[in-house]
């Protein structure tokens, strides 16, 4: 699924330790999520809104919750809003779906009287298949899936491309750009509006 993907890469793929700050990671992950419902026409990014277009709920438990808080709305509310309110909870759900699959092991510390949970890669090639497919595909100008594409597009919009992209001729960089230029229009807006509030969200933390 595309945010268990995204969740892999911008982790450890051994370790499990985070890539991205947790409110960039919480952003991507929510635009993930709407990412899901999108590619499975639920609903639809446009104007920069989010609007429900199949109000079947899906099978996977949290595609549903966010399908539900969608629809608990009774106006069409923008890309930007629903990034943040997702945002918060998006690591931990996209994390225990994982967990649930056997993707992830749970690994607690206590560091300065504070818990903390790491999320352990069950199987390091599952962990790392999703950087090295990109990564391979980006810097040998291969065809890429739709999914793929939104994906790339969020390493682009959390600066994940420099790392994906390390050492790569700035040919697979150029490559990432036209690609994502080519996207249908709501992935363009999504990814748009996902850059906007990582800068935002960056910004704030400082």
């Amino acid at each position: 699924m595309l945010a268990d993907d995204f969740f892999r890469l911008c982790h450890h793929d051994s370790s499990g330790r985070p890539l991205l700050h947790p409110r960039v990671a919480g952003i991507g992950l929510a635009a993930a999520l709407l990412g899901e419902l999108a590619f499975t026409a639920r609903i639809a990014v446009e104007h920069g809104c989010v609007r429900v277009t199949d109000r079947t709920s899906p099978s996977d438990a949290v595609a549903h919750k966010v399908l539900d808080h969608l629809l608990g709305e009774a106006g069409v509310l923008p890309i930007r809003t629903w990034l943040a309110f997702l945002g918060c909870s998006a690591y931990e759900d996209v994390a225990q779906r994982m967990t649930r699959a056997r993707h992830l092991r749970p690994e607690e510390s206590r560091r300065l009287l504070r818990r903390t949970v790491t999320y352990v890669p069950t199987d390091i090639n599952v962990a790392a298949w999703p950087a090295a497919r990109l990564s391979t595909r980006l810097r040998h100008h291969e065809p890429l899936t739709d999914e793929d594409v939104f994906l790339a597009g969020l390493t682009r919009a959390t600066d994940l491309h420099l790392r994906l992209l390390d050492g790569a001729p700035r040919a697979a960089f150029e490559f990432l750009t036209l690609q994502v230029e080519a996207a249908w229009r709501g992935t363009q807006e999504l990814l748009h509006h996902t850059q906007a509030a990582v800068g935002d969200g960056v910004l704030s933390a400082h």
